[in-house]
């Protein structure tokens, strides 16, 4: 998860939904403040003004972000009118603008203006200082891209969302930490451009999507610095979740331009889904991410191909779930996928059979693996700039321990096959590449499920792995049993249609044979019994391999 992006997306989101308000406007004003400023970002107002019941903000400008990616927005107005119930209303200014600027992998500084329209714009909040509900209600956000420049340069990028009848509610409740609850609706949602890149390739596209839901949960620290160092706002108590659930959805593009060999391309595709779900939490208990797919199919013509490319699944879907603090002792941790009903086009299928021999029936996937792992460094967890280290060690006493080390490290002898000719910058970065070990390292893996069904042959394995006592998964101890079926005639037509040469078939049999064996008589049915010992040798249906 890009978490600069997330906390960005938060702030934008909040702008477009409530802004915290209580019984006074005062009270709205500050409680806004607090908000943004419990996410990491500065709010300033250019001038207030209060008539009446009404409080009136201009010139507000919001900023956040690190120095390689910053995001800030201006407000013209923000009105909030006390209507003399307990409740206010809070009116924003029709149109705010924003730029989200930093410095790309390249080095090199980008800048990118937006805008955001929201005519008709309206929040009623009820409640106390410390416990506020905001119910709001925008008819319409268009966003919109204009331009983007990168170091000297500055291109055209009008992209444009746009988001209708969003209503919602946004509940908050002050304290250590702060606590911020929200759901929202949305009926239709927009989009469209027409880039145009350096090198003059093209692209248009155009979408949309029929609605969407998101909900959600966050409890902020007090004294949190989320851009800066999520690891202390975890370890501080930092927690999210969320979920963003949406409608069907079409989308088509094309494109036109040049390949590597300067030749003209061009092309156009689409896609067609019927609706999908992501999810996400994190906090220092762990992260998570899920997704689910309806069925979706997908087109794609080009110049450069001879045939299109066209796919459909009937469903999909995806959980990863991972520790994200350091700890002596094994976490649990999960990755499953599924994958039901993908076919293909019979263009593609032509290509390698042309004459319809094997099954085209949809194929499927399943993968459901879960365990046990050792984080040995927490996963958040920024190293100091390589300057910085520089810095530190530069700044340490040149006493006697320094020098010796020095000299030991010059007289050391070079390693056996080393060329000592070598420039010593070639060493640094090796070390340096070589220095960053994997913060995660598995100590039990438990294969629940994988099952592939596709080209008339299914494939079903499950099993148990774990590091033995005195190492680690490089040499596992357990037991993975595999079931095969309608293989050995996948083997025959393969080979029937050249997809395995003559030469080779006796090869593929033999390696079967050694791994598998025949589960009946007369069946095309075979089976394998992985045995992986403490002495680190493996075992397949009894027979040593290793």
């Amino acid at each position: 998860m890009n978490l600069r992006l997330t906390s960005s997306a938060l702030a934008l989101a909040a702008m477009t939904a409530p802004a915290l308000a209580d019984v006074t406007s005062e009270q709205v004003w500050q409680s806004w403040v607090d908000y943004y400023q419990s996410l990491g970002y500065t709010v300033t107002e250019g001038k207030r003004d209060k008539s009446g019941d009404t409080l009136t903000l201009s010139e507000v400008a919001i900023k956040g972000g690190t120095p390689d990616s910053q995001v800030s927005f201006a407000i013209p107005q923000v009105a909030l009118s006390e209507s003399g119930d307990g409740k206010v209303k809070t009116v924003f200014a029709d149109t705010l603008t924003g730029v989200a600027n930093g410095t790309d992998v390249d080095g090199e500084s980008y800048e990118v203006p937006f805008s955001v329209a929201m005519p008709g714009n309206a929040i009623v909040t009820s409640g106390a200082p410390e416990d506020m509900t905001h119910e709001f209600d925008y008819p319409t956000i268009d966003f919109t891209l204009t331009t983007m420049k990168s170091g000297d340069k500055e291109t055209p990028l009008p992209i444009k969302v746009g988001v209708a009848d969003s209503t919602g509610t946004f509940h908050i409740v002050a304290g250590a930490p702060a606590k911020y609850d929200y759901a929202m609706k949305s009926g239709k949602i927009t989009f469209s451009g027409d880039v145009t890149a350096e090198e003059a390739d093209k692209v248009k596209f155009e979408g949309s999507i029929d609605g969407a839901e998101t909900s959600g949960e966050m409890a902020v620290p007090g004294g949190a610095k989320i851009e800066e160092d999520m690891n202390a706002a975890l370890k501080a108590g930092l927690a999210m979740n969320g979920v963003f659930k949406a409608g069907a959805l079409v989308a088509s593009f094309d494109f036109a331009g040049t390949d590597e060999a300067d030749q003209p391309t061009s092309g156009a595709g689409k896609y067609d889904g019927k609706g999908f779900e992501l999810s996400y939490a994190l906090s220092q208990d762990g992260m998570s991410y899920q997704a689910g797919s309806d069925a979706g199919s997908f087109e794609l013509t080009s110049s450069d191909l001879a045939f299109p490319i066209n796919y459909a699944i009937e469903s999909g879907s995806f959980d990863m779930q991972l520790p994200v603090m350091q700890s002596e002792e094994a976490q649990p941790f999960k990755f499953a996928y599924s994958l039901t009903g993908l076919t293909l086009g019979d263009a593609i299928w032509n290509l390698f059979d042309a004459q319809g021999q094997l099954p085209r029936d949809p194929a499927s996937l399943d993968l459901d693996v879960t365990g046990t792992m050792k984080v040995v460094k927490d996963l958040f967890d920024q190293a100091p700039p390589a300057e910085d280290a520089a810095d530190t060690a530069t700044d340490q006493p040149a006493d006697g321990a320094a020098d010796q080390a020095t000299d030991q490290a010059t007289e050391a002898p070079a390693e056996e096959g080393a060329d000592p000719t070598a420039p010593a910058g070639d060493a640094e970065g090796m070390a340096e590449f070589e220095a960053e070990p994997s913060p995660m390292e598995p100590v039990e893996v438990n294969i629940n499920q994988f099952a592939l069904n596709a080209l008339g042959a299914k494939v079903n394995a499950e099993g148990a792995l774990k590091a033995p006592e005195s190492g680690d998964m490089t040499t596992p101890v357990g037991e993975i049993h595999a079931t095969y079926e309608g293989v050995n005639a996948l083997v025959d037509k393969l080979g029937a249609m050249g997809l395995i040469p003559e030469d080779q078939i006796m090869g593929v049999r033999m390696m079967m044979a050694m791994f598998a064996k025949p589960v009946a008589e007369g069946e095309d049915k075979l089976e394998t019994k992985l045995e992986f010992k403490e002495d680190g040798s493996i075992f397949a249906n009894g027979q040593q391999i290793k």
